[in-house]
C-alpha cells in the first residue's frame, strides 16, 4: 500500500512538472491565445507555490505576470489577490520582503446592501426564483394582489422602486454598451480607416476589439469625448436623438435597440449621468473594449424627479462578485456614480398558487 501511495505521488509530481514546463512555453510565445496569458501566470502561480512548494518561484511568476501588457482587468486583480493571500500565509513568512516589489493593483470598497426574498421550491439546478407580490396599480382598491415568480435582479428592481427609483433597467454591460454605441456612433463607423469594412454588411470594424481600435482613431476619439464631458443634458438628448432617428435598427454589433423602453427613456438616463460620466465610462471602452464589455452591473436605477441614479450589482445566494465586477465598481465609483452590491438572502416560502 505504501508502494502504491508513493507511486501514485511521484506520477502526481511528475505530471505537475510537466504542466508548469507547459505552462512555461505558452507563456515564452507572445503570438498566440493573448487573452489567455492572466489564466496561464495564475495558473503557473498555484502550481509552483501549493503543489510544488517553489514560494519564490510562484512570487516571481506573479511579478512577471503584472507586468505583462496582455494580462488585464480581472485576470490582473486576481493575480494580485494571490500575491495578498500568500503574503498573509505562515509558510511565506521568510519571502514578504519580494512581495513589496509587485506592482499594486487596487480597488475602492463599495456599498454592499442586503435584502430578502421568498425562494420559490425547485427542483433541479439552476438560478434561484423567488416569490415576490405584484401589489399591480395602489389606486385601485378593488384590484387584488397577485403572486409572481420572478429573478433575482427583478427582486432588486422591486426593491429600488420601493425607494424612489421609479425607473430601473436590467440590462447589464448592453446598457452601457448601447449608449456607448449611440455617442460614438459615427467614430465607430468613422471613414478612412485602412482594412476595417470589407463590405457594407458588417455590424462593426474589425479593428473594434483590439488595441487598434484607439490608436487609429484617437484624434477623434479625444475630441468627442472632450464633447462628452462638458455636454449639457440638453446636448446629450440632442447627440442621441441624432443617430437614433437615423439608424434604428441598423445592425450594430455593441447596440440593442430594445434595450430602452423609448428614446425619451434613454435621453432621461443621460440626463441622470451627466457629461463627466459618461466621457470616462466611453474612454474605457474605446481603449480596451476586448477586456472591459464584461463586469458591468446588472441594474442601473434613476429617478426622473431629482436625477439621482445608483449602479447595482446583484447577488443571489451563494454567488459572489466576479474580479472584473470588482475593478468596474471601483472605477465606477471613481467616476462619480453611487454603486451598491445588492445580496439577496433566501426566506422559505409557503406553497401557493401562483398568479
Amino acid at each position: 500500500v505504501k508502494w502504491e501511495t508513493a507511486m501514485t505521488t511521484w506520477k502526481s509530481f511528475v505530471l505537475l512538472q510537466e504542466a508548469v514546463e507547459e505552462l512555461q512555453i505558452l507563456l515564452s510565445q507572445k503570438v498566440y491565445c493573448m487573452d489567455s496569458r492572466g489564466r496561464w501566470w495564475d495558473r503557473l502561480a498555484l502550481n509552483l507555490h501549493q503543489h510544488l512548494k517553489h514560494t519564490e518561484k510562484a512570487i516571481e511568476c506573479i511579478r512577471k505576470g503584472l507586468l505583462d501588457p496582455f494580462v488585464r482587468t480581472g485576470h490582473q486583480l486576481s493575480l494580485y489577490q494571490r500575491a495578498l493571500r500568500m503574503k498573509d500565509s505562515l509558510s511565506c513568512k521568510k519571502f514578504r520582503h519580494l512581495f513589496q516589489e509587485l506592482p499594486v493593483v487596487t480597488v475602492e470598497d463599495v456599498t454592499h446592501v442586503t435584502i430578502k426574498g421568498k425562494v420559490c421550491p425547485q427542483t433541479g439546478m439552476g438560478k434561484s426564483v423567488f416569490i415576490m407580490e405584484d401589489l399591480g396599480d395602489e389606486d385601485d382598491d378593488d384590484l387584488a394582489s397577485s403572486t409572481v415568480m420572478c429573478s433575482v435582479e427583478d427582486l432588486a428592481l422591486a426593491h429600488y422602486r420601493q425607494n424612489g427609483f421609479d425607473q430601473g433597467i436590467h440590462g447589464e454591460g448592453s446598457t452601457f454598451s448601447t449608449l456607448y454605441s449611440l455617442l460614438m456612433w459615427d467614430v465607430i463607423f468613422m471613414d478612412g480607416i485602412p482594412d476595417v469594412f470589407r463590405n457594407s454588411y458588417q455590424a462593426f470594424p474589425l479593428d473594434l476589439y483590439t488595441d487598434s481600435f484607439y490608436e487609429n482613431r484617437q484624434d477623434t476619439i479625444e475630441a468627442r469625448l472632450q464633447l462628452l464631458h462638458t455636454a449639457s443634458s440638453e446636448t446629450l438628448q440632442q447627440l442621441i436623438a441624432d443617430v437614433w432617428h437615423t439608424q434604428e435598427g441598423k445592425a450594430a454589433a455593441l447596440i440593442s435597440w430594445d434595450r430602452f423602453t423609448s428614446l425619451q427613456q434613454a435621453q432621461s438616463l443621460l440626463a441622470c449621468f451627466g457629461g463627466p460620466f459618461l466621457s470616462g465610462v466611453c474612454r474605457r471602452l474605446c481603449q480596451d473594449l476586448r477586456h472591459c464589455r464584461g463586469g458591468l452591473p446588472d441594474l442601473v436605477v434613476w429617478s426622473t424627479e431629482d436625477y439621482q441614479f445608483k449602479l447595482v450589482e446583484v447577488k443571489g445566494p451563494n454567488d459572489r462578485l466576479s474580479h472584473k465586477q470588482m475593478i468596474w465598481l471601483s472605477e465606477l465609483k471613481k467616476l462619480g456614480a453611487v454603486v451598491e452590491v445588492c445580496h439577496v438572502t433566501a426566506i422559505g416560502a409557503k406553497s401557493k398558487c401562483l398568479g
